[in-house]
């Protein structure tokens, strides 16, 4: 039987052959990036910070002398799988330009913009980040910002593009953070997005600082809502810092709308509080809408107690309408009882009225034996 042993100079030639494959693959790696087409360098070899890359860049381009706008693009982990195309995925190559300080960003065959779409947050995806920046009176500030899906290819024809490469996530959120700061309200609206986007970054604190910092009411809003999104125990306990010393109903009504995203246990429990003791009647009524939005038990009995309870008789029949929200073998029954037994006429009306919009059969029962008494 013949021995299938490797001689000493078969293995160095599959070694060899090996080493040869390796260096090859190697080469390949070094190449520059296939998703990006155009006007592009690549800075991403520099062994440099990011703020660092972004003014080597700013530097590149004025030696360019090629105009007053300029992009520049990384790599950092996100918390959403970004997806773009849809429909249009064989359309070939994105084509990314700048129109008024925004990033622009279709197909090159078609006048369409991009259609986009997040997935769930399962974590640790990597997505692409485009900043746009503007030189004025010697001065080169952020503009516009976009993420993009690396599984796309974009081609950039006008304004260049510097390549930074992959980012940690945490020196990424300590550049957007300082970016934040010197922004204006629209950009740094966009930018509470993205850095609340980076995958596993505490970002409370700094959104906390946000919400009551010296900012514009509508940036304040954005980053309740995005508190909101993070859905733990301390973004509740700032979000119920905020119930408790903001005097803004706006901004109140915006942390209400966040409390009842969280799945922390204690949330429903603040809602509940809210909708019953808060001194602002407007947020009661928009705490106990938000009640009527949920179908759990505790929910419900808060609701029959405001209705039974409550001396204020708008804020009744806004908690009848709530009612009106939840499924109807739910909704219905109550609505019955309280037409029939509520010691408010106006509240018994009420919850006739809505009795008529449900078009259930149970419904039109109650009203038939109405009817007959009379």
């Amino acid at each position: 039987m013949k021995s299938t042993k490797s001689s000493p100079k078969a293995a160095l030639g599959l070694i060899g052959a090996l080493l040869i494959v390796l260096s090859a693959a190697s080469l390949v790696a070094e190449e520059p990036s296939e998703f990006l087409k155009g006007n592009v360098q690549y800075l991403d070899k520099e062994d440099l910070s990011l703020a660092k890359k972004v003014a080597l860049a700013e530097t590149e381009f004025r030696k360019s002398k090629s105009g007053d706008t300029f992009l520049t693009g990384y790599v950092f982990l996100s918390k959403h799988e970004i997806h773009m195309g849809g429909k249009w995925d064989s359309a070939g190559p994105y084509r990314v330009s700048v129109d008024e300080d925004k990033i622009k960003v279709c197909r090159k065959s078609r006048s369409d913009d991009h259609s986009e779409s997040w997935d769930s947050e399962e974590g640790g995806e990597p997505v692409g980040l485009l900043l746009l920046h503007r030189i004025s009176k010697g001065k080169s500030e952020i503009q516009d910002t976009q993420m993009i899906d690396l599984d796309q290819t974009f081609e950039f024809e006008e304004q260049p593009l510097y390549w930074l490469g992959e980012v940690s996530n945490e020196e990424s959120f300590r550049f957007l953070e300082g970016a934040f700061e010197a922004a204006g309200h629209k950009l740094q609206r966009m930018l509470l997005g993205v850095i609340c986007s980076h995958d596993r970054l505490n970002a409370h604190d700094f959104l906390r600082g946000v919400v009551f910092g010296d900012y514009t009411r509508e940036v304040r809003k954005n980053a309740i809502f995005w508190l909101g999104n993070l859905r733990d125990a301390k973004s509740l306990g700032y979000l119920k810092e905020a119930i408790q010393k903001e005097d803004d109903t706006e901004l109140k009504k915006q942390a209400v709308f966040a409390i009842q995203l969280s799945d922390e246990k204690e949330a429903m429990a603040e809602l509940i509080r809210i909708a019953k003791t808060d001194s602002d009647q407007r947020i009661r009524k928009n705490a106990i809408f938000w009640l009527g939005q949920k179908a759990s038990k505790e929910c419900v009995k808060a609701l029959k107690e405001v209705i039974e309870e409550e001396e204020n008789v708008e804020l009744k029949n806004h908690a009848v309408f709530a009612l009106t929200q939840l499924p109807k073998d739910q909704s219905v029954p109550m609505l019955i009882d309280i037409a029939r037994t509520n010691k408010s006429p106006e509240v018994r009306k009420r919850a006739i009225f809505w009795l008529g919009q449900t078009g259930d059969e149970r419904a039109l029962k109650f009203f038939e034996e109405i009817l007959l008494k009379k």
